[in-house]
């Protein structure tokens, strides 16, 4: 049987440029997947320079030599594939098999008859190597040319290296009889190699691909949440200050306008004091959710400080803003008589003041109006209520004898 020199000594040369190639395009940890497959390739080149030596100078365990940087070669590919899509690393396993695959080569290269027996026996674990590298491709979930690509050149691999097999097998059964198709193995063997090393390398680069577009998503996802916590009030999910602070300029220079309303929470600071915070929080939401039922898709809700809010009505005039915001009552009632656990189920009443803003009325200056109107409606408020209690206190009550009873005395009824 005879092996071409030149074959061999064209497929180690091609071993040691995928090596260098692969090595360099994983420079720095870039990239697990090439960076095991270009030390399998000097694994190879390592295992082809020492076959050329037992092959001319009959080196001692020149084959064991040999078959164990075969078996280096192919575990790393095995490694590299099973990188791709689940990120395996070395660990203590790899140290586990490259014993196993020393005690194997020394084995083989003692217990075979033959070069040729000892030769299929070789073609034999590189095919069950290549059949395991093309199911680790197939397993992938990676989308794109590269991964076909690179399954179906390993499983041309998986299936030369059988016909290898079954060549080496005749011609050890008929004493090392030369093969014509055997003398090649070489040059098929590198053509094949650096097929499958541009499917990996295709493979590998969608396969960044993909997990460069799931790690933007995430970090959009991460940056919306992000954006959405600065932006938003956990309690009312309204809009903050911070968030008006980046909507102002585009408000101050609108030429269509619109209108401004401060909502102020009446008596928030007593339902704090007598009733606890909890219930004060159940207040503001329950305002807030009766302010949503009023604004349109387009329009604003700004939680401007502890009791109050900031409704910006885009281009909608002070008229119909002031008619709508006459509502705000019943839907307060409607959301107090809702389901939802949230809901404050007290009477509670708001203040609220609304203003025009445009290019003639600056947006920062209609602010301070609304509040102005606001506080004036909010007194004015305060004023009535004040009365309708004095007349309560001071307006005469029947018992149930009979009598009326008034500051300063009794009466009977006659």
């Amino acid at each position: 049987m005879e092996l071409s020199l030149l074959g061999c000594l064209v497929q180690t040369v091609g071993a040691v440029l995928l090596g260098v190639i692969f090595l360099y395009l994983s420079r720095g940890g870039a990239d697990k997947v090439l960076h095991a497959a270009g030390w399998g390739w000097l694994a190879l080149f390592v295992g082809l320079t020492a076959f050329l030596f037992w092959s001319e100078y009959k080196v001692p365990f020149g084959g064991a030599v040999y078959l164990f940087f075969k078996l280096i070669f192919i575990g790393s590919l095995i490694l590299a594939a099973a990188r791709m899509s689940r990120d395996r690393t070395l660990g203590p396993g790899s140290l586990i098999a490259a014993l196993a695959a020393l005690l194997i080569s020394i084995g083989a290269d003692q217990v075979t008859p033959s070069r040729s027996a000892f030769l299929a026996f070789h073609t034999a674990l590189m095919g069950v190597g290549w059949a395991i590298v093309t199911v680790q491709v197939l397993r992938s979930r990676t989308r794109g040319l590269g991964r076909p690509l690179a399954g179906f050149l390993a499983a041309a691999c998986a299936l030369l290296h059988a016909g290898y097999t079954w060549a080496f097998f005749l011609s050890a059964t008929h004493k090392d009889a030369a093969i014509p198709f055997l003398a090649y193995t070489g040059f098929y063997d590198l053509f094949l190699d650096m097929l499958f090393g541009i499917g990996l390398i295709l493979w590998a680069m969608e396969d960044s691909d993909a997990r460069l577009a799931t790690h933007h998503a995430r970090a959009r996802d991460v940056t919306q949440r992000s954006r959405k916590r600065v932006q938003f009030d956990p309690l009312t999910e309204a809009h903050n200050r911070f968030f008006l602070d980046e909507l102002r300029p585009m408000l101050s220079s609108s030429p269509a306008g619109g209108s401004i309303v401060l909502i102020d929470v009446d008596g928030l600071k007593t339902i704090n004091d007598t009733e606890g915070h909890e219930e004060g929080d159940r207040a503001i939401w329950t305002v807030a959710a009766a302010i949503k039922k009023l604004i349109r898709g387009d329009d604003y809700l700004i939680r401007w400080g502890g009791d109050e809010f900031l409704v910006i009505l885009s281009g909608m005039d002070e008229d119909l803003a002031k008619k709508r915001f006459y509502m705000l009552p019943a839907k307060i009632d409607e959301v107090r008589q809702s389901p939802n656990p949230k809901a404050y189920r007290k009477f509670i009443a708001a203040s609220v003041g609304v203003t025009p803003f445009s290019t003639r009325v600056p947006f920062d200056i209609a602010i301070e109006m609304a509040d102005r109107v606001m506080y004036e409606r909010k007194k004015a408020q305060k004023e009535m209520r004040g009365a309708e209690m004095r007349r309560t206190t001071s307006a005469p009550s029947r018992d149930v004898t009979g009598t009326i009873r008034r500051f300063g005395g009794t009466d009977k009824v006659n």
